[in-house]
Order: C-alpha cells, then structure tokens, then sequence
C-alpha cells in the first residue's frame, strides 16, 4: 500500500527513526511510504519497505521499481554489487523491515503529542466499533480511523502514517494472531483510551487458551488512561481489575446496574431496536437500525466512549438512528453493456477514496477496461473546499481516472479544480440518473463511491446487469489468504500452480485469475481450451495449463499461449505435427505420469522413450513432469502415498536423463501440501484449499464463498396441511413456512428435500419442508416469529453455516457443491 505522509521525511529524520547509518546519494525528502509495488504513485517521493513474509519478499521487487523512478528503499540486505547497479539511490539497511516500518509510524505519532488515541482490540468487532465511533464522533471532532481492517504489524503502522496535523481524535484498530505481537503495536498507537470489544475464539489457532489470548491483548493498554469493556465477560472483567487498579475504568452492561452505561431493556423489531441505558442515574431512550445481538454488542461499546467524550451525544436520539450498518468490503458485479461495478459507497473520505482508487486501478488495467469514478461530495473532513478537492483532483489524475462523474454542491463549486474534459458534474444524484452520459458507458470498470445521503445505490442498480435474490458472494481477500496460508506450508518462493477450472469451482475463474495474478502466482490451471482462451481474451497473462486438452484445439492453444497436460503418445505426436506444421519450437508442455492413481497420465516405463522422442523433436519442450496423488487426504493410506512419491521421482529421474535437461517436478495437491510437505520438489498445486476448504480439516483456511437468498413469501398454515410437490410435507403443528427462491436448477438439489437440510435465518435453522422445486423451495419458519418477507437467508457459509454440511447433507464433497451452482445465481465479489 502507499501512504501518503504529512510532513515529509528527511534522509536524517529517516536515519534517526531507524537507527542506521545510511547509504545516501541524495537529499530529497519522502512523502510517500510504499509497502507493495503494485500501489506505486510518486517514484521520486517514495521511500518502499522491502519486506519479507511467509509468502513473499519484497527485495523482489527492487529492480522493477527502480526502473519506475523509485531512488528510497529500506531493505534487509544490501550487497555491494546492487548498490552499484541501481545508482542513485537513498539505502536503509535494517535488520527488520517491519520493525523500521513501525519504527518509523512511532516517530510520525510523536509529531501529534495533543492527539487523542483511541486503541480499539478484541476477538469480534473491532472494525464495527471503530467505524460506528466515526460515524458518531466525527461531527463533533476532527477524527481519522484506520483504513478497513488495517489491524497488523503492516496495516497499523501505515494507519498511524496517515494521520495529520489537523486531526483531533483518532480510531486505530490492533490484531494479533500469536503472543508476542501485541507490544510492537502498542508502543506504535501509544493509545490514550483502550477499547476492549469481545473476548472469543476467533484467530484462537496461535493461542494455548482463551487466558493466554487475553493476555497478550491486554499489553495494548499498558500506557492507557482510561479503558472501556464489557462487564458481561467477567474473565475479560476480572483481568482489567486486577492488571490495571489504578487506571480509569468505563463499563457496558446488560445485566449489572453498576456499569457505567447499564443497557436496562433492549425491544427489537424487524429493522430496529429501541434501548434504554442509564448512564449516571438518568435514562437515555435511543434506537439503533440494527437488530443483529453482534451490532447490539458494539453499540453498548460505542455507548460507554461516547459518555466519556461526548456525552452529549446521548441526548441527540438523531445521532443514533442515523447509524448506518458497516461494509468492510469493496463490492465487484458484472454491469450492463460490458461494464464492471465496483461499489464502496458505504463511506467516502479521503483514506477510502485513495484505497478504493487503487483497487479501481489495478482492476481496469487486469482487463483493459477504461477506469470510471461516480463520486459523491466528501463530508466531515474538517478541511476547506479548496484544500480538500485539490487533493481528490490529485489523487484522480494519479490513479489514472479515464472519467469521473461527480455529484453535490461542493463537488460543482470546486469543478475549476478538475480537468473539465473528464468531469461531468451534477447537484444531486437525481440529476446524475436523469443524465444520458449514463448509458453511454459501456467496457468500462466503474467505481461508485460516494457518502450514504446521496443513495448512488440507485445507480449502482441502474447499471447492474441482473438482480437475482440469491446472490453467491465470493470474499477475494479470504482468497488471498488461503492461497498465503499455503504458501507458509512450503519452502520460501516455491512456485503453486492454482487450479481455477470449471469457471473457478463455480465462483468464476475470471475474478480468481486477476486476483491470484495480481499476487503473482506461477501458475492457473484450467480443464479445457476454452477457459484458458476466455481468460487470455480478458487480459489475464499468467502461465495457464490446461489440464484435459484435445489434439483439435492445438492451434487454440498456440495462438493463446496456453499450455496442455499431455498424458499419452498418441496427444505428443499429434502435438508435435501441430507445431511442425505452424513452424513452432520449444513450446511449453507438461507431462503427466501415472504414479498408481490410473487415471491419465504416461506409464513410468514409457517415460524413456518420451524423452527419446523429444529429443528428437524441438517442436515442443517439456517443462514440468508431475503426478495427482490418489489419497493423500486419507491418514490410512499414507503407504500407498509414499509409494506413488518414490515411482514419481524415479520416472522423473529417467525421462530427464533421456530428455538431457531437467524439467520442473510438481506431485503435492492441497492434501499433499497439508501432509507431505516433504515432497515440495520445484512446484505444487493448490486446488480446494484455495476455496477455503482444508483436504485434511487442517485449520488456518478461511472459506472464501457465502450463498444467501431472501423470503419470498410467508404463510400461516394449521397442523395437518400438505407442502409442495407430491404433498411430501405435512405440517405437524401450526406453522409458519417460507418459500425462497433456490431450487435444483440453481444446485441446491432435491436431495435436500424434507428436512433433510436446514438454512440459517436470524441465526436460528430452518429446515426445508416438501419437497425442493426447480426453481424455488420451503422452509419451516415457525420457530422465527421476527421473520419478515425480504429477510436474508444463509444456505451456507462462514462459520455459522459451513459448506462442509450441506455437501455432507448431500452425501457428496464440497467441490460438487460449489461446481454445480448455476450461472443464473448472482455472483458478488468482495474485497477487504
């Protein structure tokens, strides 16, 4: 990410922060601080932390960014001989990367000795927290919050860097996931007031207990004055007592009188609650738009910082209905007439703006799309117009906006500031519907990003493309995640090939690809040519294998650069003809060799005389050789994997010594990569642990897909009354029962019929009843009376609802599941 810092940094004041000696060439301060290539904007004013992680390194990228005009870098390592070839530049050398980042976020918080820090940690609900204190207290003061989840050793340093001279009070978040994590963050926030959410099992897999966990969160507070939590968990309780006597203590409770803001009674109905709280003995009656008991948790939080800052605000009731829910996540859709949305018009500042912009950037140059901005007035920045929308001028020119529609009063007024050939201005959102510009976009990518009064969702509905009810969101940062978490399983830089087949296991290959490429993958795999020839016709560059290929689509993959399995003499030769014949050498294949699972795939013994042939065919030139393990999931069967491992490395040993070069080796799946590390050899495939699932129920993998529909219609039947096709269901007492809109034609199979399945509803299951229809099915609402027509539906997803339950409820495994859903269903892709 880049941050923008202000002020600068000096080559001294860089040199003392880190405590090094540097190697300078230049003067020129730094305003920028750059931890990934990709989020370059100003070489010249950029300082770029090389740093090293599980799955990656950033000295990577040195050369590519010195060719971009980057002359400041903080590295680990510094050899005599890049000093020499990348001339000019300014050299940090440090032991730690991430050290000298925060080293550095500790300095910038020391410019802002009057500013009030407000440290924000738990299991659940920091985000929330910290993004419903915005909304409450940015009225009253000039306040910053950590950008989305920014809560890690690299995400809190480069929040604290974004803080200014003019901000008053500012949100910070901090998460950890293992001890020993918490005090680096600590001394970077330097938090004033401690908010301690919720205590849960979240991130728990680093921890030996639930005590331990506490623990290392509680090291933010050491230097706190005042901290804030729950009196409802009496470990967290009792751990702030007894670690903390002396510091100032406020408290929410539901149920002890005794808490600072004691929540006396809660009334829910279907889209509000109504609460009264007794803060100091008086009665503050507030309603809040949410009925979630998670959102009802954080607001009693908010409540408690909101009567030690602004008490006041416990008197404005206006305040509190105005909350709106918070959406972490950047929201991708296909648009009508080619177009891409890219929706975040849940906030609009400055710290989002330049985030969003990024992720705008990087999205339309993946698919060669022209990138588009609808953007809203800017509000509660605490600065002048004219400051203000210089900078959102400046930003838009850096991130490369082809266009940008620009809507409110302040925005118009400022319209001098932008480049009159690009802005299209307009006072309200009405008036933007009512514009024909709108229909004239067409093969652009469209970020709509604007405050919550100028409703752009109406025009993020206009230029949808379809509005199906039941939607499959796809999480691409759970996505990043996973394909991390298995690139911790291997040795540091080993190359993964990601199997992105069958349109991505359902969740669409096109949004996988121009993720995984984007974090650099070696790899995609895809089953057949033409999913390989659709990605390269949407702008994706990465190395494809094709993993079932046909002698008939040869010219395909020449033309496409796609590259097949080939598993058999007769696929070679035909190749090999192929490629004589359109005058092609060396081009790239590679052999499949069957190591006992007797599927496809080359017998060992033939391997010779494939090397043989090769060598006398420069048509086609073999670079890599691999094998699919049959049972590598199975503890039992560890043997019969062992053996396939040592036939694998033989036969690779002899078609290497026919072939007189040594060709890439891969044999791991997600299972082996779980459970037989020890066979990494030069690559590895990732295939359902990507989608979130572990082959082995290894934890550390988060699920990347969410299904969800809605209540279509409610009835109230007696006991007695028959349900659905065939009169299968029969109400046994008087019920409630729902239909919603997912049937066999969108996979959900009949097999799920009768109460053979149960989907989520306000957190309690509803079975089916009757059997499931084409396009529609019931289900038992009875014991939800809250429920309402429109309200979400979670058929699977997360950890409420896993997709492990509905497969095993369909007697099947998770990549049917998710393989069969249908093109109709809404795919929805989200972005933290």
């Amino acid at each position: 990410m880049d941050r923008l810092v202000s002020p600068s940094f000096s080559p001294a004041t860089l040199a003392t922060a880190f405590a090094v000696t540097p190697h300078l060439s230049h003067d020129r301060a730094v305003s920028h601080i750059l931890t990934d290539s990709r989020s370059l904007l100003t070489p010249e004013e950029t300082l770029f932390f090389a740093i090293r992680t599980e799955s990656g390194d950033g000295h990577r990228y040195i050369e590519s960014l010195y060719e971009r005009g980057v002359r400041s870098f903080v590295v680990e390592q510094l050899s005599s001989e890049t000093e020499a070839k990348y001339s000019g530049c300014n050299w940090y050398v440090v032991t730690s990367s991430i050290t000298a980042l925060q080293a550095l976020a500790r300095t910038h918080r020391e410019r802002f000795p009057q500013l009030h820090t407000i440290g924000i940690t738990g299991s659940n609900g920091k985000t929330v927290v910290k993004e419903l204190l915005y909304q409450l207290l940015s009225p009253c003061f000039h306040t910053m919050r950590s950008p989305r989840s920014y809560n890690s050793q690299i995400g809190v340093p480069l929040s604290v860097l974004s803080i200014t001279a003019t901000d008053e009070v500012a949100l910070i978040e901090a998460g950890i996931s293992r001890p020993g994590e918490m005090a680096a963050l600590e001394e970077v926030i330097a938090p004033q007031l401690g908010v301690f959410t919720s205590l849960g099992s979240a991130h728990q897999e680093g921890f030996g207990s639930l005590e331990e966990k506490l623990e290392e969160k509680l090291r933010l507070f050491e230097r706190s004055t005042s901290l804030f939590y729950s009196l409802d968990t009496p470990l967290v309780a009792e751990a702030m007592r007894e670690r903390f006597p002396t510091k100032s203590h406020y408290t929410w409770s539901h149920k002890d009188p005794a808490a600072t803001v004691y929540v006396r009674t809660t009334e829910t109905t279907s889209t509000t609650t109504a609460l009264v709280c007794v803060v100091a003995g008086e009665e503050y009656p507030l309603t809040v738009p949410f009925t979630d008991a998670a959102y009802l948790e954080d607001v009693a939080c908010c409540l408690t910082l909101v009567a030690a800052l602004a008490p006041q605000l416990l008197t404005v009731p206006e305040a509190w209905r105005a909350l709106t829910s918070i959406s972490m996540r950047l929201e991708v859709k296909d648009g009508l007439q080619g177009n891409t949305l890219i929706d975040d018009a849940y906030s609009c500042d400055l710290q989002s703006l330049s985030i969003a912009l990024d992720f705008l950037r990087r999205r339309a140059s993946a698919t060669g799309a022209r990138p588009v901005l609808l953007l809203s007035d800017i509000e509660g920045s605490g600065r002048s117009d004219a400051d203000l929308y210089t900078e959102v001028a400046g930003l838009i020119q850096s991130y490369g906006v082809d266009e940008v529609f620009a809507v409110g009063e302040h925005l118009t007024a400022s319209a001098g500031l932008f480049d009159a050939g690009r802005t299209h201005f307009f006072a309200t959102t009405s008036e933007l519907l009512a514009s024909p510009l709108l229909s004239r976009l067409h093969d652009s990518c469209i970020l709509i990003k604007g405050a919550r009064r100028f409703a752009l969702d109406q025009v993020y509905r206009r230029l949808s493309s379809r509005e199906h009810q039941t939607v499959l969101d796809i999480d691409l940062s759970a996505v990043v995640h996973n394909l991390n978490h298995y690139r911790s399983l291997l040795p540091p830089e080993h190359p993964l090939i990601c199997m992105i087949k069958a349109d991505g296991y359902g969740t669409g290959a096109f949004e996988l690809a121009r993720t995984l490429q984007e974090h650099r993958v070696d790899y995609l795999a895809v089953a057949v040519a033409d999913e390989g020839r659709e990605l390269r016709d949407k702008g994706i560059r990465t190395h494809i294998m094709i993993m079932n290929p046909e002698l008939s689509v040869a010219d395909t993959l020449f033309s496409h650069r796609l590259e097949p399995e080939v598993y058999s003499m007769e696929l070679l030769e035909g190749l090999c003809e192929r490629a004589r014949i359109a005058g092609i050498t060396a081009f790239p294949i590679h052999l499949k060799v069957d190591s006992g699972m007797h599927r496809l795939g080359f017998a060992p013994a033939d391997l010779p005389a494939v090397g043989a042939y090769l060598r006398e065919h420069p048509e086609l030139r073999v670079s890599s050789v691999f094998s699919h393990l049959a049972a590598a999931d199975e503890p039992d069967k560890r043997d019969f994997t062992e053996r396939q491992a040592k036939t694998f490395i033989a036969a690779t040993e002899a078609l290497t010594a026919a072939l007189g070069y040594q060709p890439k080796r891969h044999l791991l799946n997600t299972a082996g990569i779980e459970r037989f590390p020890e066979y990494a050899l030069d690559m590895a495939r990732l295939g359902i642990g990507l989608y979130g699932v572990s082959a082995t129920g290894r934890p550390g993998v988060e699920p990347i897909a969410r299904l969800t529909t809605v209540l279509l219609q409610i009835r109230e039947l007696p006991a007695g009354e028959a349900i659905g096709y065939g009169c299968r269901g029969i109400t046994s007492r008087p019920s409630r029962i729902a239909v919603i809109p997912i049937g066999y034609a969108d996979g959900f199979s009949r097999r799920l019929s009768r109460g053979a399945y149960s989907v989520l509803l306000h957190g309690r299951l509803c079975p089916t009843i009757g059997n499931v229809c084409m396009d529609a099915c019931m289900i038992d609402i009875t014991d939800v009376p809250e429920a309402r027509v429109g309200d979400e539906v979670l058929i699977f997803g997360g950890e409420e609802r896993p997709i492990t339950v509905l497969a095993e409820a369909c007697d099947t495994i998770p990549y049917e599941i998710l393989t069969t859903l249908s093109t109709r269903i809404q795919r929805r892709y989200w972005r933290e």
